[in-house]
């Protein structure tokens, strides 16, 4: 399943549509797979963000999160959107959020199959032009229909990375790339991984890959399970090399492969499988994707030329 979600300035006033489509089960390089599309919303209003899929549900974020928007849960099979209720955090005046270290995430209660959404949170303190040394986190329970706070046990130095590709969660636990203030002092900026379990509602966390704190790093889920992306330099087009990590017997962490995608001007979205990189072209929005065992360049038959700014989702 794909879905594809952005802001249309072809029309005024400007729209934002959202389609969802689906696609075959196996997709084949030099084969264009044929595609359905089972969901169009010519206009989904003031939605900024969509998360997930996680069993065909999306998390559409309503209004900004400054302003405390709202959340509510999509199911493009059945069309239906449930809107949920409104979170607040009590914070000292002078307080601001600070975008870049926002953590949210989505995932099932395996012992009690509740749907949940973590949302964790810092702020900007603006008569100290620092962060405020504090880490903000809820959950919702959907069989609750409600919000609960929660004490992260993380300091607020541990920037949690907001590059995770779509849902990292597996298992009844969400995943985030993660700085770790131990390694901050010591002068080395390592990523560490940051875990939340969906059941007992408690934050872990445990050492990533070995890689440079200078680099871009992204979590995606690869064949089901949980990998790492880095790169030194990804402004270099048809010269960046992407290192893929994954997680081997507990939590060691190997390197299985460097790719090297033959496109200009892209933005990965994440894994197929094990081993088919899916790129959206940033000049003419085409999604293709890059056979990393087959060393082939496919089109998934997407053109979304009318979108000038948007995300793109799927779901195997």
């Amino acid at each position: 399943m794909i879905t594809k979600f952005g802001l249309n300035y072809h029309k005024v006033p400007c729209v934002r549509p959202f389609d969802t489509y689906l696609l075959p089960d196996k997709i084949f390089s030099g084969c264009v797979p044929t595609h359905k599309l089972i969901y169009h919303g010519e206009d989904v209003g003031d939605v900024r963000g969509i998360y997930g899929p996680i069993d065909g549900l999306f998390l559409l974020e309503k209004g900004h999160h400054i302003d405390n928007g709202r959340f509510g849960w999509w199911n493009p099979a059945t069309k239906e959107y449930r809107l949920i209720p409104r979170v607040f955090f009590e914070v000292e005046e002078g307080l601001e959020d600070n975008d870049c270290r926002i953590g949210i995430g989505i995932g099932i209660d395996l012992a009690t199959h509740d749907y949940k959404i973590i949302w964790v949170r810092t702020y900007w303190n603006d008569y100290e032009s620092d962060i405020f040394p504090k880490v903000y986190a809820a959950v919702y329970s959907m069989k609750n229909d409600s919000w609960k706070h929660l004490e992260p046990n993380f300091s607020h130095e541990c920037q949690i990375c907001a590059s995770s590709q779509h849902c990292t969660y597996k298992n009844g636990m969400y995943y985030w790339i993660s700085t770790s203030k131990k390694y901050i002092s010591e002068g080395i900026n390592v990523y560490f991984i940051r875990t939340f379990d969906i059941s007992t509602e408690l934050f872990g966390e445990f050492e990533g890959p070995p890689i440079p704190g200078e680099h871009w790093v992204t979590l995606f889920l690869r064949g089901g399970s949980i990998a790492t992306m880095s790169s030194k330099d990804v402004t270099q087009a048809m010269r960046a090399f992407y290192d893929i990590w994954v997680n081997i017997r507990g939590n060691n962490q190997i390197k299985v492969y460097t790719v090297n995608p033959p496109i200009t001007d892209y933005l990965c979205t994440g894994i197929w499988e094990y081993d088919k990189f899916i790129y959206e072209l940033t000049q003419s929005c085409k999604v293709l994707f890059y056979d990393q065992t087959a060393k082939q360049v496919t089109s998934l038959g997407f053109e979304f030329v009318e979108l000038s700014f948007g995300s793109l989702g799927f779901e195997l």
